[in-house]
């Protein structure tokens, strides 16, 4: 026949509350904070699950960020570009005025002028900055894309952001591609022997002609104003068809900058709809059923209060009273 010592009852005793009172804090725990998941032993399946949904939230957090840039410069590039429209369709308007003979050569003198004036705000626009970054220099944001003489010195690199998982989108638009009727060429030392860069006489006086393929738009309004100075129509009525040229590819850009604004919008929206399913399902994982946790903490309080008296009554029990 054994014998339960004093000391066996004790660690009974002690192991019986510590387990109901580890039980009753825990389920308090879930009460003050309602979360059926607090570790990850509580459900590790559930767990691998939040942990991959908030994962997938900390991405979309950034892509939102992503898009948030993205249509700002998308945005900002497409005011610029109506504005380029603007003058270019103003200095259009004005050389098809000039192109008939019967303006005076003082008459002409007077729109060249305003021809000057375009040409500055043109070359203001292209030389734009957001912040402190040129939009239109390519990757080579910090440096001033247009000199005075309208060459160009930035590069034709698009600037790619990643809007959603392996998505990517360019937020901008190359001084090349805008400006220019055909994006510039980098020539081989080969190619400088055999066939030497024309150079552009930059007096007024000496430019009788217009710019010939790859030209600017700069180069167009100074072609145009020289044309005004030196009272020659025929110039000008063969400068408008470049004209034309230039605003229906400033306006094909406008198109483009359009359709990867909308890109951006609609990546921005699924983004919101994705996060949104993302914390539905993570509720249903992590959040607990109230009643269903109350029912629970009061059983166990119960539990841990009978525990505690059956204890007290063992505790109170010597060999004199089996005695008596």
């Amino acid at each position: 026949m054994s014998r339960v010592s004093e000391n066996s009852s004790v660690h009974a005793i002690n192991y019986a509350v510590g387990k109901t009172k580890s039980k009753v804090e825990d389920l308090q725990m879930k009460g003050s904070t309602l979360k059926r998941v607090g570790k990850p032993s509580d459900d590790p399946v559930g767990n691998v699950e939040l942990l991959a949904i908030r994962s997938q939230n900390i991405d979309a957090a950034q892509y939102l960020r992503n898009t948030n840039f993205a249509n700002t410069q998308l945005a900002y590039t497409e005011n610029v570009l109506e504005e380029l429209t603007d003058i270019l369709t103003k200095a259009k308007e004005l050389a098809i005025g000039q192109a008939s003979s019967i303006y005076s050569p003082e008459i002409r003198e007077g729109v060249s002028k305003e021809i000057h004036q375009l040409r500055n705000q043109a070359l203001s626009l292209a030389n734009k900055r957001m912040g402190n970054r040129y939009i239109f220099a390519g990757q080579k944001i910090l440096t001033r894309p247009f000199d005075q003489d309208g060459k160009f010195h930035g590069d034709n690199n698009k600037i790619q952001i990643e809007i959603n998982k392996d998505v990517f989108i360019p937020v901008n638009v190359t001084g090349s591609e805008l400006f220019f009727s055909s994006p510039k060429k980098e020539l081989s030392k080969k190619d400088l022997e055999l066939a030497p860069l024309p150079t552009i006489d930059r007096s007024l006086a000496s430019v009788s002609e217009e710019p010939e393929t790859g030209s600017s738009i700069f180069d167009e309004l100074y072609a145009l104003e020289s044309a005004l100075l030196t009272d020659n129509p025929e110039v000008i009525q063969n400068l408008l068809e470049k004209l034309d040229s230039s605003i229906d590819r400033v306006v094909a850009m406008r198109t483009t900058i359009g359709a990867l604004s909308n890109t951006a919008l609609n990546a921005e929206s699924n983004i919101e709809k994705t996060k949104l399913l993302n914390e539905a399902h993570k509720s249903k994982i992590e959040d607990a059923d109230v009643a269903e946790l109350f029912s629970a903490l009061q059983k166990e309080q119960n539990v841990l209060k009978a525990t505690y008296q059956a204890s007290s009554n063992l505790m109170n029990t010597n060999l004199m009273d089996f005695l008596r």
